[in-house]
């Protein structure tokens, strides 16, 4: 008994070392196997661009841009995601649409003789009746002109009667009321712009407060010692966040051109300023009196999740941060 004991012991002991082996092999392959990209874009009147992200063969994302954005992620040789499925989905439903109503009406027009026949009989005898029902119908129409030209001579000399009367009123209108409402329209005026004025000057004025408190914030936020030394590390960080991720290999191939010589010179002293700062390796070929804007780009690196997890680490344990987050 004890014998099966110690047997069963040591198989649960070896599938839980087994277990424990392989979820270290794994957490020690996302964070120490980097992730791997690759990325090209042109230029030449019309932008192409192409992307590739692959983690061990295992898992990649392609993304694609040719006047339309394609993006496709895979495990293996299964497509986990693409935004072209529901393209294609609703491409498929009006297909089978449009077959639907093709069928549908080979069935209204497949009709026998024998039906077209007594429909064309019951078709003509309600056409008979509706011309009796026409013949009708005209008398009735033109006793109802005959009323309605009457009507019309009617309104036409009230509104003859009612023109001579408002004319009357208007010139019996005395001049002083004249004189008064105008006189009222030029107060109204006046009052409105000087309260126009009197609600800009409160605006500016609280609006120049605003700005002085804001100043004094940000001055005392630049002179404080913690935030020096927080930019500081900020910027560190941020300089080996760069060195990590940074492509390995790289070409940058561009030409470039403007009509004005004045404006291309201008272009070149930036660049060369950008070049000596950065010491990025750029090609460029400069082209005078022509408006050209061309080129390429090519990226190749890989980025290690264990480095990226350590810098992010350190922001987190730092604590002026802390400081910071909990104003």
């Amino acid at each position: 008994m004890l014998h099966v004991l110690l047997l069963i012991l040591k198989i649960t002991g070896i599938v839980i070392a087994c277990i424990l082996g392989l979820v270290i092999i794994v957490v020690a392959a996302v964070l120490f196997v980097p992730v791997r990209y690759k990325a090209d874009a042109d230029y030449h009147g019309k932008f192409k661009a192409h992307a590739k992200l692959s983690w061990l063969g295992i898992l990649r994302v392609l993304v694609s841009y040719d006047e339309e954005l394609a993006i496709k992620a895979k495990a293996l040789f299964i497509t986990i995601y693409s935004n072209n499925q529901k393209k294609e989905k609703t491409s498929k439903h009006r297909t089978s649409k449009k077959k639907k109503t093709k069928h549908s009406e080979e069935n209204i027009f497949s009709v026998n003789d024998d039906e077209a026949k007594k429909l064309t009989e019951n078709e003509e005898k309600p056409q008979i009746k509706m011309a009796e029902a026409v013949s009708d119908t005209k008398e009735d129409t033109q006793a109802v002109k005959n009323n309605v030209e009457d009507i019309k001579e009617s309104a036409e000399s009230l509104k003859e009667t009612v023109s001579e009367d408002e004319s009357k009123t208007t010139q019996n209108k005395n001049f002083f009321d004249k004189v008064k409402d105008k006189c009222f329209v030029i107060y109204t005026k006046i009052k409105e712009i000087i309260n126009l004025v009197k609600d800009t000057v409160k605006k500016v004025s609280g609006a120049a407060d605003k700005l002085k408190g804001k100043v004094k914030k940000a001055k005392e936020f630049v002179t404080d010692e913690d935030n020096k030394a927080l930019f500081h590390f900020f910027v560190e960080q941020l300089k080996t966040l760069i060195k990590v991720i940074r492509p390995k290999k790289y070409r940058i191939n561009a030409r470039l051109g403007f009509e004005d010589p004045a404006t291309m010179g201008k272009v070149l002293a930036y660049i060369s300023i950008f070049y000596g700062m950065s010491g990025v390796d750029l090609s460029l070929e400069p082209v005078f009196g022509e408006n050209i804007k061309e080129g390429s780009i090519f990226l190749k690196g890989n980025i290690c999740i264990f480095s990226v997890l350590v810098i992010a680490l350190r922001v987190y344990r730092n604590e002026q941060f802390k400081k910071f987050i909990s104003r």
